[in-house]
């Protein structure tokens, strides 16, 4: 009995250095395993933050090309408006001097009663 107690104690020492040594696998297993994990997490950060810079930049550089577009297009537009206002003024001062040429006290209370009705709307307000 005795020789199979030593040898059962000799078994249970060997199977708890195999548990011991198993148990320090597992855990570098577990070190490298969550290294290569963050390391994969920290890969697809760094791919998702660059995807994004890009796609960033791109819609700023389509935005960028349509205000520019688009203030091409104003630019001409107040351009053209703003010569049509003068044409408009041009012939307005001229239908003036006509009217005023051809009947000059009828222009002149004309502009007296426009005057007149001009100062009571900005006072009422």
């Amino acid at each position: 009995m005795r020789a199979n107690g030593i040898s059962s104690r000799h078994a249970n020492k060997d199977l708890v250095k195999e548990i011991t040594a198993l148990k320090a696998q597992l855990h570098k297993l577990s070190s490298a395993i969550e290294a290569e994990a963050n390391s994969s997490v920290s890969r697809t950060l760094g791919t998702i933050e660059s995807k994004s810079k890009e796609a960033i930049d791109s819609v700023i550089e389509r935005t960028q090309e349509l205000i520019d577009e688009y203030a091409d297009s104003a630019r001409d537009a107040a351009s053209a408006l703003a010569e049509k206002g003068g044409e408009v003024r041009d012939e307005v001062v001229e239908s003036l001097a006509d009217s005023m040429r051809s009947r000059p006290l009828g222009t002149l209370a004309a502009i007296i009663g426009i005057g007149f009705v001009a100062g009571y709307l900005c006072r009422r307000n």
